[in-house]
């Protein structure tokens, strides 16, 4: 039984490094990553112009920034730009199957978001714009993680990292789970969802989901 937890870790630590580099901003917080999107018949891509008017004899019929346009399986849907103040959205999507209920797409979403102010309270369930990203984050000692206010204060001996800004026990062992809700802006909402990979005197990693929720 130990060896797959060592394994475990070990998959989670190498995936950290190809994820991390997409988590951090200087400028913000950037949340980046694979999805699988399913635009039901006159709906559109969330937070985009990109709408899905109906499947037709020759594709499915699509309008984009109000122009008409015919897809086909395998065609991309492309798009960027603002959602309301201090956000900014870009999907880079293909097109895996078209039905007359439903289009489904596979590909790449990243969400830039600026000046933010996290604030630790409940989730608004109702923003219209939601998607769910990977994340890794290296932290310092003293430091909070990202879009969060939890902060890491430093390893304990016999019960394992310390944070500052969690509900309850204060500590977590490598492979325990951390989550946190808010807001990052008045019109969005952070659903934090990581475990610990790896912690020291120095730093703490981690990695999970986060769930980011948008009024445009």
């Amino acid at each position: 039984m130990r060896w797959k937890v060592i394994l475990w870790v070990g998959l989670l630590l190498v995936s950290g490094v190809f994820l991390g580099a997409c988590a951090r901003s200087g400028d913000g917080l950037v949340y980046t990553g694979p999805t699988e999107l399913t635009v039901k018949a006159g709906e559109y891509v969330p937070g985009t112009p990109i709408q899905f008017v109906r499947a037709g004899e020759r594709g499915a019929e699509m309008r984009i920034e109000g122009q008409d346009a015919i897809k086909l399986v395998g065609d991309s849907l492309k798009w960027a730009g603002p959602v309301g103040e201090n956000v900014r959205l870009s999907v880079n999507l293909r097109i895996l199957h078209i039905s007359e209920e439903r289009l489904i797409t596979s590909g790449v979403v990243t969400i830039r978001v600026y000046n933010v102010t996290p604030r630790a309270t409940s989730v608004a369930d109702e923003r219209p714009v939601r998607y769910t990203l990977p994340v890794a984050y290296k932290v310092n000692t003293g430091e909070t993680i990202p879009g969060t206010t939890i902060r890491y204060v430093g390893p304990e001996e016999g019960k394992g990292a310390r944070l500052e800004g969690v509900e309850g026990y204060p500590y977590r062992a490598i492979g325990d789970s951390i989550l946190w809700d808010g807001t990052l802006l008045p019109n969005v909402d952070l659903q934090l969802n990581v475990r610990v990979l790896f912690f020291n005197e120095e730093f703490l990693q981690v990695l999970g989901t986060a769930t980011v929720g948008i009024t445009p």
